[in-house]
């Protein structure tokens, strides 16, 4: 009785993952430090910033670069605001213009990145979320020390944390836009904006 066989040659595919990207990430490093004229003195030019959680839940955070932009802040919190105030006269009233203290102000940090370029890793980023994701409680504050522009520290409260892939501010309070591909290669793509309200100095 014969036997009847058949066989077929074939060739497998490549297996490389068809996912691709329209452009590469490039990791945004910042300028080398300089000092310039007009920079305080006893202040070391590229100090790193750094955070203090007031308890052991979580550990300092020392900042891998400080923000591209910060506001109302220079060597001190930028708080001297015009007031107006309502001063009697002898017959009349005049309003009157003079500079009072606000208690607190809010200050913003913002890392600078767009849909190609990042400023911040996924793990500083972590980091700051757990911050902002559990505020202390009891009277105890965050402590931000600027070593970059003063050798003071303040306590805090964080008031927002946003990532937005667009390159602004963000998209709302506490909203994050992770770029998929990025993220699983360690990093945030987008802007990181760090919000908070200076209450006043450590002791």
């Amino acid at each position: 009785m014969a036997i009847i066989s058949n066989s077929i040659t074939f060739t497998v595919g490549d297996n490389t993952p068809v996912a691709t990207t329209q452009s590469d990430i490039v990791l945004g490093t910042a300028s080398p430090s300089v000092i310039l004229p007009g920079d305080p003195l006893g202040v070391t030019a590229g100090e790193l910033r750094r955070l203090v959680y007031p308890s052991t839940l979580f550990a300092p955070i020392i900042y891998e670069t400080n923000p591209d932009v910060y506001t109302n802040f220079n060597t001190s919190p930028l708080d001297v605001r015009p007031r107006a105030l309502t001063v009697g006269t002898l017959e009349d009233n005049v309003i009157m213009g003079w500079l009072g203290q606000s208690k607190d102000v809010s200050i913003a940090e913002r890392w600078l990145g767009s849909t190609t370029k990042s400023r911040m890793t996924l793990a500083f980023f972590t980091e700051l979320q757990n911050y902002y994701r559990n505020p202390p409680t009891n009277g105890t504050y965050i402590q931000w020390e600027p070593r970059d522009r003063t050798s003071k520290v303040y306590n805090i409260v964080l008031e927002a944390l946003t990532l937005s892939l667009t390159g602004s501010a963000g998209v709302g309070a506490g909203d994050f836009e992770f770029d998929y591909i990025v993220t699983r290669h360690g990093y945030v793509a987008g802007t990181v904006e760090l919000r908070f309200r200076i209450l006043g100095e450590a002791a």
